[in-house]
């Protein structure tokens, strides 16, 4: 497939893209807790992100869904590029399972702990490591109760979204 058709698109498309992006913005501020073990909604935004966009445009979003965020909202210790590409990689590791796919709970529990280990502890722990001069060890231990929790609640959130939006005959 060439880098031309991966990036076609059209109107209607990039429509569509921006409300994706903005529902990612504003379901991210609804969230709980201190910075380092933040709960919120904006896993939404990046489930949807790669399920109707896929790995390109779904990354793409993910990053735009940052930017603006941090543009318009602010981050709590400022801008930091590595929560960028931690917004970047939730999308694309759900679009590899989850898009042009059927809805299957196994894709939903692969996808989710991924996106556990490889973005929330890995990157963001790392981020926050490396922003807060935080020691590894002890931000890893103190967000593991979390991050050991809140991904089996996300997964049955993901599966009623996905089967209701994928009862919604959207043309991709």
């Amino acid at each position: 497939m060439s880098v031309k058709k991966i990036l076609r698109t059209n109107l209607q498309q990039m429509i569509f893209l921006g409300i994706v992006v903005a529902m990612k913005i504003i379901l991210g501020q609804f969230s709980i807790g201190p910075t380092t073990v933040k709960v919120g909604l904006g896993f939404i935004g990046s489930v949807l992100l790669g399920y109707f966009f896929g790995p390109v445009w779904g990354t793409i979003g993910g990053g735009i869904s940052d930017l603006v965020s941090s543009a318009i909202f602010g981050n709590q210790g400022g801008f930091f590029i590595g929560f960028t590409l931690t917004a970047m990689a939730g999308p694309l590791i759900y679009a590899l399972f989850l898009y042009d796919k059927p809805v299957k709970i196994w894709r939903i529990i692969a996808s989710t702990i991924l996106v556990t280990l490889i973005v929330n502890i890995g990157m963001n722990t790392l981020w926050l490591h490396i922003m807060y001069n935080l020691d590894f060890k002890a931000a890893l231990i103190q967000r593991l109760p979390k991050e050991t929790i809140v991904p089996w609640i996300q997964m049955v959130v993901i599966y009623f979204v996905l089967q209701a939006v994928s009862r919604v005959k959207i043309k991709k």
